[in-house]
C-alpha cells in the first residue's frame, strides 16, 4: 500500500481531487509522480540498452566530439517524453510541472502547447517513437478531480508491474522540494498530424469518393463535446472527412471545467446527453455522438424509425463496430485477435466464435486490453469495454479513443442511410443471429467499495430473476462474478467490482441468449430491481 503522501494507480493511472492535502492532484503529488517515474524510465533504459546507460567523466577521452553530453545522457541521446493536458482546474500547472521535472532530470520533452484529446498522446509517443508520455486528465471523473496517466514507449498506458515499479521509485523520493525543474517552451501543435492520420483510415478509394463523399453529406450528425477538448477537433475531423451536416450542441462544445450543464460529465449517464438528444430531436438527425471531456470515450446514438432517437450501450456499440471493422476469419493465417474486457458483455466472445476471431477477455482498463495481443499468434486488430470506451485502430492509437470511434460510427451510419439502414437495423442483425443482449449498471457510492464487495462475496444471492445461480471469484482482484443459465438458455450475470478511478463499488449486470430485445429488456429491469433491493440489505 503506498504511503498516504502517494496516489496509487488505479484502471487508468493517478486520480484523486485536485487540492492540497495527501492524497490529492497538486504540484506537489505531481513532482513526486513525475520524479519517479524519471528514474523508473531511466534505469528501465539502461537495462534494456546498455548504450543509454551513462559514461563516467574520466572515462571520456578529450578526442571525443560527443564530449560531455556522454556522460549526461549515454551514447543514444537523451530519453524522450511527451507531456500533454485536458482542460480541468490545474492541468496546465500540472502539465508544466511534469514537463520542467521531466526536463531536469534530463530528458528531451515535448511539452504540448494546449488542451488536447489524450488519444494524441499515445498516437504521438508511437509516431516518434519517443520512450514515454504524459497525460493530465481525470477523463470523465467528478469536475473536482484530475489525474495523470503514464504511456509506455509502445504507446499503451503502463502496465500493473510497471505501475508497481513506479510507485517504488516515488517512495524513494522524500521531498519534492529538492527535485530540479528546468524551464521547457511548449512545442508546436501535434493535433493536425493526428487527425489526418485518423481520417485517413476512413477516406474511400479514389473510384468511390465521389459516392462516399454523397453519402456522408446526406447524414445528420448531432455532437457533444461535454464541456471537454473534443469540440474542435471533432469538428475539424468531421469536415476533413466531408460530413457537412455536422452540428454541435453549443452549450456543451467548449471546454469549462466546472461542467455546468451536467451532473457528471459522462456519456453513460442520462442527463449527461440529455441535451444531445434534445437537439437531435428538434434537428431531425441521423447519428449522435458524445464524447467525454478528453475525447478518449465515445457514446453513439441513432434515429429510429419512428423518429426518436436512442443511445448506445457501449456494449452494444462496440460488438457492433468489431463487425464492422473485420472481416470473418478464412482459416489462412493466424486470427486476429480482439479484446474485452471481464465486465463487458459475452456478446463480442459469442461473435468471436462464430467469425473465427482470437477473442481475449482481460482484467478492467485498457493497459490490460492494448496487451492481449501478447503471446498470441495473431495481431490485436480491436478491443473495448462497456463504459464506451473503443479503440478501432490499435496500429495508430494504443487506447481507447474516441475521436477515431466517432469517424468509424458516422462512416458506418452514412452508408448504411443510403441503403435506408441504421446502426439499429445492424444491432437487430446480431440480436437474431446470437439472441439478444441486454446490460446496465449499478453505481454504489460508498467509503468502503471493498467492503460491499466482500460482503458480496461472503453473502451471496442464490437466484436472480428467478434463475439458480453461482458464485465465482474473478482473477487480478476484478471482484465477483454471481451468474447462471436457464433450462431455455437465457443466462444472467452479476458483477461486483471496486472502481478503479472513483470511491464506489460498480455492478455489472447482463441479460443474455435471450429470444428477442423486448423480452431481455424487461428481464434486465427485473433484475436490476432486484439486485437493488439486494444491495439496499447489506
Amino acid at each position: 500500500m503506498m504511503h498516504p503522501r502517494h496516489l496509487s494507480f488505479g484502471t487508468a493511472g493517478l486520480r484523486a481531487p485536485v487540492g492540497p492535502a495527501h492524497g490529492q492532484m497538486n504540484v506537489a503529488q505531481v513532482t513526486r509522480a513525475s520524479a519517479g517515474l524519471a528514474a523508473w524510465l531511466a534505469r528501465n533504459a539502461a537495462t534494456r540498452s546498455p548504450s543509454r546507460s551513462r559514461v563516467p567523466v574520466e572515462d571520456i577521452s578529450d578526442e571525443d566530439p560527443r564530449g560531455f553530453g556522454l556522460s549526461i545522457y549515454g551514447e543514444n541521446g537523451p530519453l524522450r517524453v511527451a507531456v500533454g493536458y485536458d482542460a480541468r482546474y490545474g492541468s496546465h500547472t500540472f502539465a508544466a510541472t511534469a514537463a520542467e521535472v521531466f526536463a531536469g532530470a534530463g530528458f528531451e520533452v515535448t511539452l504540448l502547447p494546449t488542451p488536447t484529446p489524450t488519444p494524441v498522446l499515445p498516437w504521438l509517443v508511437r509516431y516518434r517513437g519517443l520512450d514515454a508520455g504524459v497525460q493530465i486528465t481525470a477523463s470523465h471523473n467528478p469536475a473536482a478531480d484530475n489525474g495523470y496517466k503514464v504511456y509506455g514507449p509502445d504507446g499503451s498506458e503502463i502496465d500493473v508491474s510497471a505501475e508497481k515499479d513506479v510507485e517504488a521509485a516515488i517512495r524513494e523520493l522524500e521531498d519534492p522540494l529538492t527535485v530540479p525543474r528546468v524551464a521547457v517552451r511548449p512545442a508546436g501543435n501535434q493535433l493536425r498530424r493526428y487527425l489526418d492520420q485518423v481520417v485517413a483510415e476512413i477516406n474511400p478509394d479514389e473510384n468511390d469518393r465521389l459516392r462516399v463523399n454523397n453519402e456522408r453529406a446526406a447524414l445528420k450528425i448531432v455532437y457533444t463535446a461535454l464541456h471537454g477538448v473534443g469540440g474542435r477537433p471533432l469538428a475539424q475531423a468531421l469536415g476533413a472527412a466531408g460530413f457537412a451536416r455536422a452540428t454541435p450542441v453549443i452549450a456543451q462544445q467548449y471546454p469549462d471545467p466546472t461542467f455546468p450543464t451536467v451532473s457528471f460529465p459522462d456519456p453513460e449517464q442520462p442527463d449527461a446527453v440529455e441535451l444531445l438528444l434534445r437537439q437531435a430531436a428538434d434537428t431531425g438527425s441521423d447519428l449522435l455522438i458524445a464524447l467525454d471531456p478528453d475525447a478518449d470515450r465515445c457514446a453513439v446514438g441513432f434515429r429510429r424509425t419512428d423518429g426518436t432517437h436512442r443511445m448506445l450501450r457501449g456494449d452494444e456499440l462496440g460488438p457492433l463496430l468489431a463487425t464492422r471493422l473485420l472481416e470473418p476469419h478464412d482459416g489462412d493465417g493466424p486470427a486476429p485477435v480482439v479484446a474485452t474486457s471481464l465486465v463487458s458483455s459475452t456478446l463480442l466472445p459469442d461473435i468471436a466464435g462464430e467469425l473465427g476471431w482470437d477473442c481475449v477477455i482481460t482484467p478492467t482498463g485498457f493497459k490490460n486490453l492494448m496487451r492481449a495481443g501478447d503471446n498470441r499468434p495473431g495481431p490485436l486488430m480491436f478491443a473495448y469495454e462497456e463504459a464506451h470506451g473503443t479503440c478501432p485502430m490499435p496500429h495508430l492509437v494504443a487506447d481507447k479513443d474516441g475521436l477515431a470511434t466517432a469517424l468509424h460510427a458516422c462512416a458506418w451510419a452514412a452508408e448504411l442511410k443510403a441503403r435506408g439502414r441504421t446502426l439499429g437495423d445492424e444491432l437487430a442483425r446480431l440480436h437474431r443471429r446470437f439472441g439478444a443482449y441486454a446490460g446496465t449498471q449499478i453505481h454504489v457510492r460508498t467509503s468502503d467499495p471493498e467492503g460491499l464487495v466482500a460482503q458480496l462475496r461472503t453473502d451471496p444471492p442464490s437466484t436472480l430473476a428467478g434463475i439458480d445461480v453461482d458464485c465465482t471469484d474473478l482473477p487480478a482482484e476484478q471482484g465477483i462474478l454471481i451468474g447462471g443459465r436457464h433450462r431455455d438458455g437465457t443466462c444472467v450475470r452479476m458483477i461486483g467490482r471496486v472502481s478503479g478511478t472513483e470511491t464506489k463499488t460498480k455492478v455489472y449486470l447482463e441479460v443474455s441468449h435471450f429470444p428477442e430485445p423486448r423480452g431481455a429488456e424487461d428481464l434486465l429491469e427485473r433484475l436490476r430491481a432486484e439486485v437493488e433491493e439486494f444491495l439496499h440489505g447489506i
